[in-house]
């Protein structure tokens, strides 16, 4: 099965099955997120075949939402880990949800930096939109997906290019990082609202990335600036000037990058849960 088939498979068991991972539930907006993020999960299932020709290979990915990557990952033949926070994956029905296609699910918090896997028992590590939503330091979560990797595996990054041209240009007119407004913070804090962590703390450039990441052992082995071929907008003319703008060398506005583990890292962190 082709991976465009693999992925229109795990969206039609959505359509048919909806997965709620919060109290609230709000499938039209779920299914929009979905929508836009289709050309991403194909994107990514295509690589991590590319980089994994042993479908036998164990994944394991942060964030993993809705689980329409993490299906489509055990579909095509691969050991899959799903983990998120306990707030969408701390429920019998997921569980139940994920067993049923034969898929493992984990529940925990990045903040506490702890990874709850043996060392050197993942083949690639996916970080997809994670990275950006962090309001703590990275680094030790970094340290831990290094201890879980084996020697020669992989960890994949997709995250918002905060070296694109066009936020460059909103910086200069708005005098602020495009992350989140003020109204989104109380958002977030009403219990109405599902938006858990939909807020961009921190976005990085590519040389960020790889100024933390290569230090805990890993060396970057493939970086690519990129866009989603579909946006949430419905005005026909808005969506063509963002592909337009997009199409141009410096504005794209997404980014993925890959690093190869090739030693285990011996660097000390003390952690301070406190601060």
């Amino acid at each position: 099965m082709r991976s465009i088939e693999v992925i229109e498979k795990v969206l039609k068991e959505f359509e048919s099955n909806p997965l709620c991972i919060d109290n609230v539930g709000d499938y039209e907006g779920d299914k929009k997120y979905i929508d836009m993020m289709k050309s991403s999960y194909l994107k990514t299932l295509e690589k991590c075949i590319e980089l994994l020709p042993q479908k036998d290979s164990t994944i394991c990915e942060l964030g993993s939402f809705f689980g329409i990557l993490a299906k489509s990952l055990k579909y095509s033949g691969y050991i899959v880990n799903a983990c998120d926070i306990p707030f969408f994956y701390d429920r019998e029905s997921i569980k139940k949800y994920y067993a049923k296609s034969g898929v493992k699910s984990f529940s925990f918090n990045l903040r506490d930096y702890v990874l709850p896997f043996e060392n050197s028992s993942q083949d690639l590590l996916i970080a997809c939109e994670i990275f950006e939503h962090l309001n703590f330091n990275p680094l030790p979560i970094i340290k831990e997906i290094n201890r879980i990797i084996k020697i020669g595996g992989y960890f994949y990054i997709a995250m918002p290019n905060a070296a694109s041209f066009v936020k460059r240009i909103k910086y200069l007119l708005y005098g602020k990082q495009p992350i989140f407004t003020t109204k989104q913070l109380f958002e977030q804090l009403d219990e109405t609202r599902n938006m858990a962590v939909g807020l961009h703390w921190r976005e990085y450039t590519a040389n960020e990335v790889k100024e933390m990441v290569e230090p805990f052992g890993f060396k970057m082995v493939y970086k690519k600036f990129d866009s989603n071929s579909v946006f949430l907008s419905s005005k026909f003319l808005n969506s063509l000037v963002k592909k337009i703008i997009f199409s141009i060398p410096g504005c794209k506005p997404n980014q993925i990058i890959i690093f190869k583990k090739i030693k285990t890292t011996n660097i000390n962190l003390t952690i301070n849960k406190d601060s």
